[in-house]
């Protein structure tokens, strides 16, 4: 969650310098494919995807990287990364339904009250930052990402119990860039071509590339399978806050008692959620 919080200012950062969504996308799968190769090929896992599954990981990198970058990548032209966060953070809410329907996932009252609570404070969150004025079609664009990112986890829940995590990255991302290779050569490569490649936006691409869209998607398949989708998913109310904490250091964002009193209630309901057991009397559902 640190690395996809920080990938918020990371894009930011390199629109303004001109770089189009699609030409972003591209560049980190690229650069996320050669480091998970490196990775699988260092620690000899690179265990192919048996037939019966090819459909399963297809959608699997349909859903993310490729309709989730899409609604994300082009919504941050129009919303501010903290709210973009935001608006990701609603995952959690639509998940547990789509959890229980197809994957039979019980959720206990800590879990329930944990998300409530957590979500309450990324409503306050908001509050400040909710002014629809011009912005209108980058929330719907980020909504796309919220459906797409839930059945993401769901799909994932069904492939992590078969292949080591590193596997699924790496194949999710392979097909993610021969995806949106066609989508960048049609409407951003000329644009690219004009473009002044410094460090800093080679660094931020590499950034992208290396930790969330390689590291994160890892460590996500490998919690997604020892805590399942609904307790996995309660950790993705963390990166407003995150991505808030961030914002303001680095892009000079406002940061208001009121954002403080908001990531707190996000901290409290996610450890609550996560102590059901301990907590809340005994099993789960």
């Amino acid at each position: 969650m640190v690395f996809w919080s920080m990938a918020f200012i990371w894009v930011k950062q390199l629109y303004e310098l001109d770089f189009g969504p699609l030409t972003v996308v591209f560049l980190r799968l690229v650069v996320a494919s050669v480091v998970l190769s490196i990775i699988t090929k260092v620690l000899r896992q690179g265990n192919t995807i048996r037939r019966e599954d090819y459909k399963l990981i297809f959608f699997l990198a349909f859903s993310e990287p490729f309709c989730y970058f899409l609604g994300e990548s082009f919504g941050m032209l129009f919303v501010t990364p903290t709210l973009a966060s935001v608006i990701v953070s609603t995952i959690p809410l639509v998940t547990p339904v789509f959890a229980w329907m197809i994957l039979r996932e019980k959720v206990g009252i800590c879990e329930i009250s944990g998300l409530l609570v957590s979500f309450g404070g990324v409503l306050i969150l908001v509050v400040e930052d909710l002014n629809l004025g011009g912005r209108l079609i980058g929330i719907l664009l980020m909504c796309i990402a919220v459906v797409s990112g839930t059945a993401y986890t769901i799909i994932l829940k069904l492939l992590a119990d078969k292949y080591p995590a590193l596997t699924i990255t790496k194949y999710q991302t392979y097909i993610g860039m021969l995806l949106f290779m066609p989508l960048f050569y049609l409407f951003e490569y000329k644009q690219f071509l004009n473009l002044q490649i410094s460090f800093s936006n080679f660094r931020n691409i590499f950034l992208l590339g290396a930790l969330p869209s390689s590291l994160s998607f890892t460590f996500l398949a490998i919690a997604v399978r020892r805590l399942g989708v609904v307790k996995t998913n309660i950790f993705t109310n963390l990166i407003p806050v995150l991505t808030g904490v961030m914002a303001y250091y680095v892009l000079k964002e406002e940061f208001s008692a009121q954002k403080v009193m908001a990531m707190c209630l996000v901290i409290i309901g996610l450890f609550l959620s996560q102590l059901g057991r301990v907590k809340c009397g005994g099993k789960r559902g």
